[in-house]
């Protein structure tokens, strides 16, 4: 009863903040002298709209963010490993699937973006990208026995991994061999 005494001496400044500002009841409360519970009592008992509060832009305030998209600018930037980004960024698996979520949910990076589990893999695709090297000798050169399936299921997937650069002949083939070797003797 006291708070509804203290608060008809300002009904009308209350009434005036409750449906211009977004400030929240609490700090209201402290400013009429009342608890929170009897100004949210009055705006509910009075039928008062309160504006929503305008929703933050976080990815342009928000350092993680504004690296991430840095990060996904980068060529090929779909076959960078998820560990490699969070080791990259020093960030834990919870920050990370935050940040990257709201990336992807927003549209800012690929749907692909951080989803390659592997460093193996990330390592291979890196060499596939920059040589044109047989897919089994980028394979034994990073530790993967299938490199070839790893291509093949991405494909399917839907990641847009382009033809090898080195094209399989006899010719082509042989020489190819026969500079690897005279590489190994030197």
């Amino acid at each position: 009863m006291r708070n509804i005494g203290r608060l008809r001496n300002v009904e009308d400044k209350l009434t005036e903040d409750l449906k211009r500002t977004t400030i929240p009841l609490r700090q209201l409360g402290k400013k009429y002298g009342v608890t929170y519970q009897a100004i949210f009592d009055y705006y509910k008992r009075k039928g008062i709209k309160r504006p929503k509060r305008p929703k933050r832009e976080h990815t342009k305030n928000c350092p993680i963010c504004q690296s991430l998209l840095k990060i996904a600018k980068q060529p090929h930037s779909d076959f960078i490993s998820s560990r490699t980004i969070k080791e990259q960024l020093r960030l834990e698996s919870d920050k990370w699937a935050y940040h990257i979520r709201i990336l992807r949910k927003k549209g800012f990076v690929s749907p692909k973006f951080g989803r390659l589990q592997s460093q193996k893999a990330e390592r291979a695709y890196k060499i596939y990208f920059q040589k044109g090297l047989p897919l089994r000798t980028i394979g034994s050169q990073v530790g993967l026995k299938n490199f070839h399936g790893y291509i093949k299921v991405h494909r399917v997937l839907g990641w847009d991994v382009p033809d090898p650069l080195f094209k399989y002949g006899s010719n082509d083939r042989k020489a190819a061999l026969k500079r690897e070797k005279d590489e190994k003797k030197r």
